[in-house]
């Protein structure tokens, strides 16, 4: 064997040696569609990492992202996990699970991506949204899409000892005249958090969902909050995250919540807050 065909097979070896491929498919009425799920091993700033780069396909043919899609870092040296996202009406997309948070706590990396069909000019696309989770999602499926409920780990004024973890929402549209994946509203259906719940540092409590209130200028779970959960004796604690922990404090955060509220509905149409909230009826 020559050098050249020495260093030819080492490279090829090697590159079996650090790339794993995972497949994925499902069939919505005439038409199957595949997820390809390559990792490879990478160095970063902070150290061993994974690259997922995914490809989505329609029928054998090459699908595009509708913006920027098809690569997913994760810190963690593991093969990418990817689970079915389904509405009522069966499969519609995939989550890839990676890993966004390495360090004395894990989060994870994921990206849901949803092919849609004759949508912008008749082709095909897939959309795809990126965001960092405590844990894997909770799907929930509707008639016209899907729930994704998770939870965002947030340190507060200081590190993991201070930290609470913040309940999110994203609502996956998907019909035959529109499809979209949005910010949803925590106090939409609400009571999905106690099914998430199964361990005690995910209950649902005052500060966490009052964090969530505020950065969503959401002023009814706010209230939400205080009303169950508020605790006196909690003012300390609370105050680690709010200026005023009081009970009159806290009430007159909602208040100013309430006005910043009400000038995105006024003026919506010229802001370019993210303030929107799937509605209700989109939920259903």
């Amino acid at each position: 064997m020559t050098i050249k065909t020495f260093i030819a097979a080492t490279a090829l070896a090697f590159s079996h040696f650090c790339m794993a491929t995972i497949e994925a498919q499902f069939t919505h009425g005439s038409d199957k569609y595949v997820l390809k799920v390559t990792s490879t091993d990478v160095t970063t700033a902070t150290g061993p990492a994974q690259l997922f780069r995914y490809s989505v396909y329609e029928n054998s043919r090459f699908v595009h992202s509708n913006a920027n899609g098809g690569r997913l870092f994760s810190c963690r040296k593991e093969k990418p996990n990817v689970e079915p996202i389904r509405s009522e009406q069966g499969q519609i997309g995939w989550m890839i699970v990676g890993y966004a948070i390495c360090g004395n706590t894990l989060s994870n990396n994921i990206e849901l991506v949803v092919p849609v069909k004759n949508l912008w000019g008749g082709k095909t696309v897939y959309l795809n949204k990126t965001f960092v989770a405590k844990e894997p999602p909770y799907l929930v499926p509707t008639k016209d899409g899907s729930q994704v409920w998770f939870y965002q780990q947030n340190w507060g004024k200081g590190g993991t000892a201070t930290s609470i973890f913040v309940p999110r929402k994203l609502f996956i549209l998907k019909n035959a005249d529109i499809a979209s994946i949005s910010k949803a509203d925590v106090y939409d259906n609400i009571g999905i958090l106690e099914q998430m719940a199964k361990d005690s540092w995910l209950k649902p409590n005052f500060i966490s969902l009052f964090v969530a209130g505020i950065e969503d200028a959401n002023p009814p779970l706010m209230q939400y909050a205080i009303d169950k959960y508020y605790q006196k004796e909690q003012q300390a604690w609370y105050e680690v995250y709010i200026p005023e922990g009081s009970f009159s404090g806290v009430n007159s955060l909602v208040k100013r919540v309430e006005v910043v509220r009400s000038l995105y509905h006024d003026m919506r149409d010229t802001l370019s807050w993210d303030m929107a909230l799937t509605a209700a009826k989109n939920n259903e």
